[in-house]
Formats: C-alpha cells, sequence, structure tokens
C-alpha cells in the first residue's frame, strides 16, 4: 500500500538550527558538485546539484545549499508544476540494505499552513519564498521531503544569493520514537536536477557554491551544530571547446584540426578530445583522437580519402574532480566551526561548433 509521509521533518528540524550538541567532530564528511547542461553563461536548461555523505558520517539532519554568485532563481511556477527530477539512495538501518529512491520534484503553495510550519522550524522564516517537494518513491512508499527556497540576507549573503534548506529526521533513534527516519533511512547520496530553475552568470570565471552539512549527535535525534561542516563546489563558466581545421597540403588531401579547450576561461590540460568527421554537418563520426596540453591547445592530423567537402567537430567530457587542497582555502568557521571538508571542480560534457572544410 503506498503511503505518502511528509517525512517529520517538522517534528526535528527546529533544533536543526538552535540545539547545540557537543559530540566529536573527528570523522565527519561530505561532497557536493553542481553542474549545467550545457555549461553555458547565462543559460537555465538544466541545473545539476548532487550531494553524497559517506555511511560513517554522523547522520545528517540539515542541509543548506548556497547558490554562486551571479545566479538568478526562478520561482514563479505555479504550485504543482514538476521543476525537475531526484534520484537518491539511502542506508535503511531497520533492514541492513542501501535502498534506491527516485521520484519528481513539484513546486507547492508555500503559503500553506504545513510549509509555513515547516519553514519556521527548518529554516527560522515565517515563511519561505518557494517550497519545492522531492517525492522519492522506494519500496511502495513515497516520501515527501520539502526544499525550502529563500534569498539570503545578512551575514548570510556571504555565502550565496539564494539559499536551498533541507532538513531530515534522525534515524539512528529507536524504532518508535516520534518522528523518527522512514525505515531508519540514514542519506547517503542525492542527486537534484531543476529545468529552467536557475539561469547561470553572465560572466565567465569559477563560480563557488556553498553547503553547510548539520550532523546530528549519534542516537541522540538532536542536531549538533557546532560539528556543522562545510563543502564546496566550483562550476567553471563557460566550457569552451574552439576548433579552426585547414589543408595542410591540399593535393594530398591531408588536413590539421585544432584548437583550445577552457574551463571559466582557464586551459584543461590532459583532455582527451574525441575529433568527429563526416560529409554531413549533421552525420558525424569518430576520425581519431587528441589529447590536449598544458596550455589547452590540441592538433590532429589527416587525411580525406578523396577531396570533398567535410565537415569537423570536436567533443569532450571531465568527471567530478577534487578541488579540496584549493578550494577549501580560507574555510568559513563562523559558519562550518567543524571546518571545510571537501571542494568539486564540476563534470561536464560539451562539443565544438561544426566547421567545415570545403574540397
Amino acid at each position: 500500500m503506498n503511503r505518502r509521509i511528509r517525512t517529520a521533518l517538522v517534528a526535528v528540524s527546529a533544533s536543526a538550527t538552535l540545539a547545540f550538541a557537543g559530540s566529536a567532530l573527528a570523522a565527519n564528511t561530505g561532497a557536493v558538485s553542481v553542474w549545467h547542461t550545457p555549461q553555458t553563461l547565462a543559460n537555465s536548461a538544466s541545473t545539476t546539484i548532487h550531494v553524497s555523505v559517506p555511511q560513517a558520517t554522523d547522520p545528517i539532519a540539515a542541509v543548506n545549499i548556497y547558490s554562486g554568485a551571479g545566479y538568478t532563481l526562478n520561482t514563479s511556477q505555479a504550485a504543482n508544476t514538476q521543476i525537475g527530477s531526484v534520484e537518491a539512495t539511502a542506508f535503511s538501518r531497520d533492514n541492513n540494505l542501501t535502498l534506491p529512491l527516485s521520484g519528481t520534484v513539484v513546486t507547492s503553495d508555500a503559503t500553506a499552513a504545513a510549509n509555513k510550519t515547516g519553514s519556521a522550524q527548518c529554516t527560522g522564516l515565517p515563511q519561505s519564498q518557494a517550497v519545492w517537494i522531492m517525492n522519492l518513491s522506494v519500496a511502495g512508499n513515497t516520501l515527501a521531503i520539502p526544499v525550502y527556497v529563500n534569498p539570503t540576507a545578512g551575514p548570510e549573503a556571504a555565502l550565496g544569493g539564494y539559499k536551498l534548506s533541507i532538513c531530515l529526521p534522525p534515524p539512528d533513534v529507536p524504532v518508535g520514537t516520534p518522528g523518527r527516519a522512514f525505515q531508519g533511512a540514514q542519506l547517503l547520496d542525492a542527486k537534484l536536477t531543476l529545468l529552467n530553475v536557475f539561469t547561470t552568470p553572465t560572466s565567465a570565471g569559477l563560480v563557488k557554491w556553498e553547503t553547510l552539512f548539520t550532523p546530528y549527535t549519534p542516537t541522540k535525534g538532536t542536531p549538533n551544530k557546532v560539528g556543522t561542516f562545510e563543502a564546496r563546489a566550483f562550476v567553471p563558466l563557460p566550457i569552451s571547446l574552439g576548433i579552426q581545421v585547414k589543408y595542410k597540403n591540399k593535393k594530398l588531401r591531408t588536413y590539421t584540426v585544432s584548437g583550445k579547450a577552457t574551463e571559466g576561461g582557464a586551459p584543461v590540460s590532459g583532455l582527451t578530445l574525441s575529433v568527429l568527421r563526416g560529409l554531413k554537418a549533421t552525420k558525424l563520426t569518430k576520425a581519431g583522437s587528441a589529447k590536449t596540453s598544458t596550455t589547452g591547445g590540441y592538433s590532429f592530423a589527416g587525411k580525406l580519402a578523396k577531396k570533398v567537402t567535410t565537415f569537423f567537430q570536436v567533443s569532450g567530457s571531465v568527471t567530478e574532480r577534487d578541488y579540496t587542497a584549493t578550494g577549501c582555502a580560507s574555510p568559513l568557521t563562523p559558519f562550518a566551526p567543524a571546518g571545510c571538508v571537501s571542494a568539486t571542480l564540476s563534470p561536464w560534457s560539451a562539443k565544438s561548433v561544426v566547421v567545415k572544410l570545403n574540397k
């Protein structure tokens, strides 16, 4: 039987912003990564926020995600509008299983009584600017987890322009405890993809997103505010794969494809690019590959079977990359007493424009 559970975040989240506890800080860690499809300037098509927390970390009470400088946010959608999707995993303490969860993200009426109560308890604000509901389905049940969305103000404005707040119930208190997480589920990983919600900045650069994680005091169900730690996501904008093609020897039909790969204006070194070629701009196949140098430059040489007009393009991608050594410089200890534990560089996938080599 389907059960819709509004996760009793309300019962526990008030203390997430108010309570202090003194448990050990040592092992707690987590990570966040942010990327866009496509990763270009002034683009609102798709934003993905990926949060991960090791099982060994104390269960998380609250996650507060701050958008980077220069982003704008669209909260004008009517209630019950689908604005994205979510995929997650959680560890069920009751069943000793890792649970896969997935579902839609829809807008909710921020003025509804339940959302006002939840906002007050999770964010300290009597009403949030917007409320999104992540509908996570698992084992025939739907967990409805609110995301409270607000512009920042005061000292918090230094962290970013907008804040997404998520408060979670404790999974490690005894079964039957009011407000306990469904099946004792502890968040391990969540990937939230939003469509036409965030618009990227208009200027190139490396943009920082901040995330604050507040853990629970183990087995107590009380948030450990002094254990709050910080993770950072760095988003290079835009991704650019430059390309030009010219004959090396037209009589012999040899050619050279060259260009430069940059992210946020900085060169991308060691990137393997696929070089695509074809007789139609819409029908290209792989002709070979090229690797970028320390300056981001690349070059690929080839030969045409016959002298015909030919189209070329390059494509490449990178995965999430660790950036902690550089990205966690100057931790924000007033907001995160337990320090900055990780920083990442965005994953991305990109293609160049298609260029033509005339016969």
